[in-house]
């Protein structure tokens, strides 16, 4: 039996890369499902980040709702971070929303670990290096008879970018036979896969494009091969409707921006002592096998290395003569009285200094290329709703829009800089997000046509509507009826349920597992 229907992401693609490339034919397959189907640019969440995004679009509700800000975000009402997992959200999937069809949910972020459904659970995208992704869990011993599952899960460039390169095209040429295979095997009536490939490769290929640099096509070449995939399963699958979406778009990384800094200089933060150590740097420098020997062999020690790497993720803070702080993507926080360990702020003083804040990094300027720095500052009323909005930050910045990020090392440093190698990879960024995506689809129950634009919290509903399940109510998205077939959609009216759409949280990872999935962030260059 084949899918009826089949949700692909193409992590961070985006129309500016595609449009050109379709253009001058290298992207058949895109090209096909956009001539005769719907066409839109989705927009993402705040933060336009990876793993909110797609968990926002595989639930239909904000993070707010949802509860997934970021995967290393700010632990709540400390001065550090945490992984955040699958086991922390808080709504219900399109796979759990969807009794009574069959899912293949293949690498989808924030899967992990991997949950009873009906179907098949491939949650490689954040499971520990070794764990146990697939549900059912003998799904796994069968996959790895076929497959090398290093070609499945996640890759970052340890060894060179042309080794990196090879790597990611071909992970996709596994990928296509792997998931026509694990489709067939599951019986899926609904496929949903995440490619992070083109995410990757626009991260760390993105400045030799336009040059005479030997990897100057290397981005265009990763689109290539996604395109190549996709035009495997649309011919496998030729009755299949098939969606095409990235959780976030991508431009060029300009620079990066010390927020800690400019705290500091405006006398709303004030630093302490250094916690970073030579012996500290020393582990972090070591290649990932040697970590991993290390986590095995020595775990206590390995796990006062991670400690001491997440204790520094917010930077050397004086915490309680600060007033203000920054997290990872983005996020900026008050130090507030009652909500913070150290907390300084009073309640009645917190509006004013969110207003004295915003229009200052409203101000802010880039002095290599004067332009602004951050577009936008989102308080978080303004962005948020739902039980987990007390997770959010005070304040969300976009930067994204301007092509700025939070400089990952938190030590005081210039205020803004080029884009810094990462510790993990030694490698620096030269693309970041932006806040729009795509949405390409086509197959027998859409009509062709654009929008002007979607809402990546639309994807859910929009796939039960397509499934021929009741759309939830209460979710912050809709289903896009306007790209359906008009003969279609007359004769298969979307339907609402007032169906419970929560789920509970199962709680942390453990201390191994903690250690296993921080050092993995870092190796793909996530966390300093």
């Amino acid at each position: 039996m084949a899918p009826r229907l089949v949700i692909l992401g193409w992590d961070s693609a985006t129309f500016d890369v595609t449009g050109p490339l379709m253009s001058e034919g290298r992207l058949p397959a895109l090209a096909s499902l956009q001539q005769r189907g719907f066409t839109a640019p989705l927009r993402s969440t705040w933060p336009p980040m990876t793993d909110c995004a797609w968990t926002s679009a595989f639930t239909g509700v904000n993070p707010g709702t949802h509860g997934i800000f970021g995967s290393w975000y700010r632990a709540p009402g400390a001065y550090e971070c945490r992984y955040f997992s699958g086991r922390d959200r808080r709504s219900k999937a399109l796979w759990e929303l969807g009794s009574d069809a069959r899912f293949l949910v293949w690498n989808v972020p924030m899967a992990y670990p991997p949950s009873s459904l009906e179907g098949v659970m491939v949650s490689g995208y954040g499971a520990p290096p070794g764990a146990r992704m697939c549900y059912p869990d003998d799904f796994q011993d069968r996959l790895a008879e076929r497959f090398e599952l290093l070609d499945i899960v996640d890759r970052a460039p340890h060894t060179s970018l042309e080794r990196f390169l090879e790597d990611l095209l071909r992970g996709l040429e596994v990928q296509a036979e792997a998931l026509t295979w694990a489709a067939a095997e599951s019986g899926a009536d609904c496929v949903v896969a995440v490619w992070p490939h083109v995410d990757r490769a626009q991260h760390f290929f993105w400045r030799f494009r336009n040059s005479s640099h030997p990897l100057s096509n290397a981005v265009e070449r990763v689109y290539e091969a996604m395109d190549r995939v996709t035009g495997v399963l649309l011919a496998r699958w030729p009755e299949a409707d098939f969606v095409v979406i990235s959780d976030h778009g991508a431009g060029p990384l300009h620079a990066d921006v010390n927020l800690g800094k400019w705290l500091a200089d405006r006398g709303r933060a004030v630093y302490g002592k250094k916690r970073s150590s030579p012996l500290l740097r020393a582990a972090w420098a070591l290649p990932p096998s040697a970590r991993k020997l290390g986590r095995r062999f020595a775990p206590d020690t390995a796990r006062k290395t991670l400690g001491a790497t997440i204790t520094g993720q917010l930077g050397p803070f004086d915490w309680s003569k600060t007033r203000a702080f920054c997290g990872i993507n983005g996020d900026l926080w008050l130090n507030l009285e009652g909500r913070e360990p150290l907390g300084m702020v009073p309640e009645d003083a917190a509006a004013e200094l969110e207003e004295e804040l915003a229009a200052g990094l409203l101000e802010l300027r880039d002095p290599g290329r004067g332009t602004a720095v951050v577009r936008a500052v989102y308080p978080r009323k303004g962005i948020y709703s739902g039980p987990a909005t007390h997770l959010a930050p005070d304040l969300m910045l976009d930067m994204w829009s301007e092509g700025y990020r939070v400089t990952p090392a938190r030590e005081p440093s210039e205020l803004v800089t080029a884009p810094q190698p990462l510790a993990g990879v030694k490698e620096a960024w030269s693309s970041e997000h932006r806040p729009l995506g795509i949405f390409v689809a086509a197959g027998p129950r859409f009509s062709e046509g654009r929008a002007e634009e979607l809402s990546l919290l639309d994807v859910c509903p929009t796939a039960l509507a397509l499934l021929e399940a009741a759309v939830p109510a209460g979710l912050d998205g809709r289903a896009a009826t306007e790209a359906f077939d008009v003969d279609w959609l007359s004769s298969h009216p979307e339907s609402s349920t007032q169906a419970a759409t929560t789920r509970p949280i199962e709680g942390d990872y453990s201390e191994e597992e903690a250690a296993a999935v921080a050092a993995h962030l870092k190796d793909l260059g996530y966390i300093e």
